[in-house]
């Protein structure tokens, strides 16, 4: 199998993804169920190749609730280039291209969440945000009790070039503390390199898991990325492979006695070797893995794509569906229906023929599959799961570890899709039951909009992060 670059597709965080655990929320909170969401909405306006730039966190819980934890903005006005508007004709999220939020995360009970404020890496508009304001951050899930946790890290969130995105912050099963990457000092080299760091949440301390040297040929790209917890003590991520011919590496580092290991592996249909995680409260985990062969809906830069699934060390291969753009984002495994749900265009059940971008469920041992959704964007698209501006087709994203909750087993997406007549030009939050039923609007965003004046305002919900409580 010839491997695409995986991080480029945003698939590899399929691979790394475990379950977590529950427990507490690091800082004295018990589990409370909330079904918490975190998201950011971001609001841009250009005119005469002017914009500013507004943001909030905004936190959703599965009641119906939502309250806005932290704004920041207006941002500006600076020299845009026309990338506000070129952004919002093409629908996809604005940050962390542009703006101070760079990193999410929610704690496994959904008390608190954990984010990071920086403009330092932005395609432009840069270092608008106050000094003071730059760094990490957490705040209660209700909106209260908002403290900083440290300067924010000094590695890019997202690089254009390299097409790699790096945006989540992930718990232990605990939810003690997190994991991140950022700039650390290799004291055999005597440089600094990106290394994995572990941070506590209650007392701010963190610690430098990893020394490895800097990958020689990795230029401008991400050289680490990924880093989850795959249980109590170990944390998985990708890294560059010092063989550019291998393009990345899986492995695991012990947070106790801080050594670093390679990632089992199992061989996929083809013989390629595919990473393999313990898994913690639940019987599989789902990812999308590039596989190798001539895809029917061929697009330049990207390789055929199909969901897997693995329980720590046997895998199946659920679809064959032969295109470019299925499970471009995450697949999630629900224990509550023991159900995979995944993103697709394919027409399997002869129900989807213009090849809309749909959600589709399957369980992984009868191959009993169901599409959720019937969306349809108007025409024929080649790969409407890659999204892009009217009619090309819409994007449907699944949160990386999935949304759902608990009680009710309501399944959470964000889409550029326009299902319901209310979402013309921009992206959503959208909630659905697992039976496909019950298909709600949660977000009203103006999306794309060009005033006569040829002014541009664009507001896009960004990001969306969520862990799943003992379901």
């Amino acid at each position: 199998m010839k491997l695409a670059p995986i991080c480029g597709r945003f698939t590899l965080i399929g691979l790394l993804l475990a379950v977590a655990a529950c427990g507490d929320g690091g800082d004295g909170s018990s589990a409370s169920n909330v079904g918490t969401l975190a998201y950011v909405v971001t609001s841009c306006r250009e005119t005469a190749g002017q914009a500013t730039l507004q943001q909030e966190l905004r936190i959703y819980h599965g009641t119906g609730e939502t309250v806005t934890a932290k704004s920041v903005g207006p941002l500006g006005p600076f020299t845009s280039y026309g990338l506000c508007g070129g952004l919002g004709r093409d629908r996809p999220s604005l940050a962390p291209q542009l703006g101070a939020f760079q990193h999410i995360g929610v704690t496994p009970d959904g008390t608190g969440v954990v984010f990071e404020l920086t403009d330092e890496f932005a395609l432009v508009g840069r270092d608008l945000l106050p000094q003071a304001q730059r760094g990490r951050y957490y705040v209660r899930a209700d909106g209260s009790g908002l403290r900083p946790l440290g300067p924010a890290r000094r590695l890019p969130a997202y690089l254009l070039n390299a097409g790699q995105l790096d945006t989540y912050f992930f718990f232990d099963p605990s939810g003690r503390q997190f994991v991140y990457t950022d700039l650390g000092f290799v004291p055999e080299t005597g440089e600094e390199a990106p290394q994995i760091f572990v941070q506590d949440l209650a007392s701010g301390e963190r610690r430098q898991l990893t020394r490895l040297p800097r990958v020689a040929y990795a230029g401008e790209a991400l050289q680490m990325w990924g880093p989850i917890f795959a249980d109590a003590r170990t944390v998985t991520f990708a890294r560059l492979a010092e063989r550019p011919d291998r393009q990345y590496t899986i492995l695991a580092v012990d947070t106790v006695d801080l050594s670093v290991s390679d990632v089992a592996t199992a061989a996929s249909g083809d013989g390629t070797l595919i990473p393999l995680f313990q898994i913690i409260g639940a019987q599989w985990f789902a990812f999308g893995f590039n596989v190798s062969g001539e895809a029917v809906n061929p697009v330049k830069g990207w390789s055929r794509s199909e969901v897997f699934v693995a329980d720590g060390t046997n895998m199946l291969q659920l679809t064959n569906f032969g295109r470019t753009d299925t499970a471009i984002w995450t697949p999630y495994f629900s224990p509550r229906e023991q159900r995979v749900y995944f993103t697709a265009s394919a027409d399997p059940l002869g129900t989807n023929s213009k090849h809309d971008c749909q959600i589709f469920s399957m369980d992984p041992l009868s191959r009993d599959m169901r599409q959720m959704t019937f969306f349809h964007e108007g025409g024929d698209h080649r790969a409407a799961c890659i999204g892009g501006r009217r009619p090309d087709g819409c994007r449907i994203d699944l949160p990386p570890w999935g949304a759902q909750q608990p009680e009710t087993g309501t399944l959470y997406f964000k889409s550029q899709c326009d299902p319901l007549g209310l979402n013309p030009n921009g992206t959503q939050l959208f909630a659905i039951q697992p039976d496909g039923t019950g298909l709600r609007q949660l977000t009203n965003t103006r999306g794309f909009v060009q005033g006569a004046d040829r002014t541009v305002e664009v507001e896009t919900v960004d990001f969306l992060f969520s862990y799943n409580q003992k379901l």
